[in-house]
C-alpha cells in the first residue's frame, strides 16, 4: 500500500482577519521550540483543582498505544482521532478552514461586539472565555492578542503540546466529561469545537457548559459532519468515489460504538433550544413573582439557551469548485482530509481486518488513497455548521 504524500504545503490566515492565504512555514505561531520541560500546562485534575506543572516525566500518562497509535488515555473520550505529530498540523488547517468560512473572523459579529466593548471600558472590567478543546492553542493564542480585555481558560484532556505560559491564558487538562471544574456563572463566552466528537455524553457537556455560563452569555460551536455530497446545483449524496464514502461510513460505525452522539449534528439547534427535554424546564414550571416574593425565596430559573442562529458553509474538497474563494478553501480542506487520513491509516485498517481479512483491507486502502488524492475529479463537498446562541 503506497503511503501518503508527506509534502502537503501547509498555509493560514493573515494576521489582518482578511481570508487570504499566505506560507504557513513562515510565522507559524506553534511552539515547536519549546520543549516538553519548558512547556507548561495546568493540570486541574484533582477535585480541589490543585494547579502544577505537567512534568516531561507525566506526559507519557495521559496516553495510550492503540495498534502503535497514539491516543488519549481518558476512558471518557471515543477512540477516534490519534494525539501524535499529525493531530497539531490538522488542527492548524482545521482552525484556519473554520476562520474561512467565518470571512476571516475567530468569533461571530455579536460575540466580537461584546469583547471589543470590553477592552474599552475600564480598566478592570475584563471578560472571561472558556475554550474547549486546547489541541493546539491556535485559537485561544489568537484570541488573546485580539482582545486584550479578555482572560481565557483552555480546557483539555490531554497534553497535545507544550505552551509557552501566557499572562491571560490558563491551559488545564483534566477529564472534563464528568464535569468542569469553574463555578456557576464564571464565563461571557463558551468556544467549542468539533465538541460532539470529544465525549461520550454530549448532554452532560452542553449542560455543563449552560451552568458556566453567565446570564446572556454566548456559547459558539462549529461542527463539521461526515455526511459527504456531490453535485452542487442538486445535493446528492456521494457515490462517485466508492472507497470515500464506504470509508465515511465506516468512521461513522466506528462513533457509534464509541459512544458518540452524532444525532446531534441533525438536532442541535432544538436541543439547545429552553423546550428540549434536556433542560427539564417542564419541571421547574412557571412559579408566580407573588408566590416567590410572599415566600421570601428565589425560585429556579429556566434553562437553555434564545437567539440560536446557525450558519451553514458548503466546504469543496479539493480545488474544483468556480468560485476562488471556495478553491481556496477546498484546498485547505483537501489537506486536511489527508491529515486526518495519514493519522488514522493504522488503527482503521486494524479494524477493518477483522471484518475484511487482509487482502481486501489492504485493496480498500489503496483504492482510497487514489480516490483522496485525486478529490478534484469528483468535485466531493461537505458542510461546516456553526451555531450561536445565548444563555437564557
Amino acid at each position: 500500500m503506497a503511503p501518503l504524500d508527506e509534502n502537503v504545503g501547509l498555509r493560514r490566515i493573515g494576521p489582518d482577519d482578511e481570508p487570504e492565504i499566505v506560507d504557513l512555514s513562515r510565522g507559524l505561531e506553534f511552539d515547536q521550540a519549546s520543549d516538553l520541560d519548558n512547556g507548561m500546562f495546568s493540570d486541574s485534575g484533582s477535585s480541589h483543582r490543585t494547579m502544577s506543572t505537567i512534568q516531561s516525566s507525566e506526559v507519557a500518562d495521559y496516553f495510550q498505544s492503540i495498534y502503535g497509535t497514539t491516543f488519549p488515555s481518558d476512558d471518557n473520550v471515543p477512540i477516534l482521532f490519534p494525539s501524535g505529530a499529525e493531530a497539531k498540523i490538522a488542527d492548524i488547517l482545521l482552525h484556519v478552514i473554520i476562520r474561512l468560512c467565518r470571512g476571516g473572523k475567530h468569533v461571530p459579529d455579536e460575540v466580537d461586539e461584546v469583547l471589543r466593548k470590553a477592552s474599552m471600558e475600564p480598566e478592570g472590567a475584563e471578560v472571561k472565555v472558556l475554550d474547549m478543546v486546547t489541541d493546539s492553542g491556535i485559537w485561544v493564542k489568537e484570541m488573546a492578542e485580539i482582545y486584550p480585555a479578555a482572560r481565557f481558560i483552555s480546557l483539555d484532556n490531554k497534553p497535545l503540546i507544550p505552551h509557552t505560559p501566557h499572562p491571560r491564558i490558563e491551559f488545564q487538562v483534566y477529564d472534563f466529561q464528568v464535569g468542569i471544574m469553574e463555578p456557576d456563572d464564571t464565563f461571557e463566552l463558551v468556544h467549542v469545537r468539533r465538541g460532539v466528537l470529544i465525549t461520550k455524553d454530549f448532554n452532560f457537556m452542553l449542560r455543563e457548559i449552560h451552568r458556566v455560563l453567565k446570564p446572556k452569555g454566548f456559547i459558539v460551536m462549529t461542527e463539521i459532519p461526515f455526511e459527504k455530497y456531490e453535485g452542487i446545483d442538486i445535493q446528492i449524496p456521494l457515490r462517485s468515489a466508492p472507497y470515500f464514502a464506504q470509508s465515511l461510513k465506516h468512521a461513522y460505525k466506528i462513533c457509534l460504538e464509541e459512544g458518540v452522539d452524532l444525532t446531534a449534528w441533525q438536532d442541535m439547534s432544538t436541543r439547545l433550544d429552553p423546550t428540549h427535554p434536556l433542560w427539564e424546564n417542564e419541571l421547574i414550571g412557571t412559579p408566580s413573582i407573588a408566590v416567590s416574593q410572599e415566600e421570601g425565596r428565589e425560585m429556579p430559573h429556566r434553562r437553555g439557551f434564545n437567539n440560536i442562529s446557525l450558519r451553514q458553509e458548503l466546504l469543496p474538497i479539493g480545488a474544483w469548485h468556480p468560485d476562488d474563494s471556495k478553491k481556496r478553501l477546498g484546498v485547505l480542506t483537501h489537506q486536511f482530509a489527508l491529515h486526518q487520513m495519514r493519522s488514522t491509516v493504522t488503527p482503521a485498517t486494524e479494524r477493518l481486518r477483522t471484518h475484511l481479512g487482509e487482502k481486501q483491507t489492504n485493496e480498500f486502502f489503496e483504492n482510497l488513497i487514489q480516490e483522496l488524492t485525486h478529490m478534484e475529479k469528483y468535485q466531493v463537498y461537505g458542510f461546516c455548521y456553526m451555531w450561536l446562541a445565548r444563555k437564557i
